[in-house]
């Protein structure tokens, strides 16, 4: 077979720099009258040699089972090594990402009051597998909300920001509006030219949903009872209105290794 004739893609395992540590274990006059562990557990340097052996062996180890199961028969392992040179007019890169985000204002009373919580927190909510099975309910009492604001966490004119936060937004309106009998969900946040001409005629159309082309001020909860207090500027003012909860977009934060990809590649990296 092929694969018999031309193994250069097989690579022998012998390269184990040592044998497999042996875990240490206290004498026999240790364990007397007692009930400690008999294994002690690898110290530091021990464990660190045993680490070391470790031959990351996600590896081609010859076995010719994709060559076998391949219908196509694309895999040819006669085939020479060759660089090739492909042009696209866009790539995307998916490297590992951190959940971590820009800083927000304080005064929209995130860290503040448990009801406010971040879209990447509301996500996980309405996940069927999420803390609470996918029911939108707020962290502060239990209770299911029947008003439910979200906001734009970082107002300024950036519309590789805005567009997929607010896309983002709208989702989330929906799937909770969908699990959620009698709700009424504001969105708040500037409007995108990309939004405004290609997806908020369709938003308009979600029933149970306000979209508010503003810019949120301030969320305090309410003296005399559990709500908060939103205050935002919209095109006819400045307004205040009451929720039971509400859900800050955020600003992902790129993580060092991806802001160092970009000056490798030297290309701008975009929230998508």
């Amino acid at each position: 077979m092929i694969y018999e004739k031309h193994g250069r893609y097989i690579i022998p395992f012998d390269d184990v720099p040592s044998q497999r540590a042996v875990m240490p274990e206290i004498s026999v006059e240790e364990r007397k009258g007692n009930f400690v562990e008999v294994e002690t557990g690898f110290p530091e340097e021990m464990a660190v040699n045993e680490a070391k052996r470790c031959l990351g062996c996600r590896r081609c180890l010859g076995c010719a089972l994709c060559w076998a199961e391949c219908k196509p028969e694309a895999i040819d392992f006669s085939m020479p090594d060759e660089t090739l040179d492909l042009e696209f007019d866009e790539v995307i890169i998916t490297p590992a990402q951190d959940n971590t985000f820009e800083r927000l204002d304080k005064a929209l009373g995130y860290g503040i009051y448990p009801h406010v919580i971040t879209d990447l927190q509301f996500e996980r909510m309405l996940s069927p597998t999420g803390p609470t099975d996918g029911l939108v309910m707020s962290p502060l009492n239990g209770q299911i909300p029947s008003r439910l604001a979200i906001i734009q966490g970082h107002p300024e004119e950036d519309e590789n920001h805005l567009l997929p936060s607010l896309i983002l937004g709208v989702n989330e309106s929906i799937l909770a509006l969908h699990k959620t009998e009698e709700l009424e969900v504001t969105l708040v946040s500037p409007f995108s030219d990309t939004f405004e001409k290609d997806y908020l005629p369709e938003a308009k159309k979600v029933k149970g949903l306000e979209l508010v082309n503003g810019k949120p001020l301030s969320v305090k909860q309410e003296t005399d009872g559990l709500g908060l207090l939103l205050t935002y500027t919209g095109t006819d003012g400045e307004k205040q209105q009451e929720f039971d909860m509400i859900v800050v977009l955020t600003k992902p934060k790129l993580s060092s290794d991806i802001s160092n990809l970009s000056k490798k590649l030297n290309q701008e990296v975009v929230s998508a």
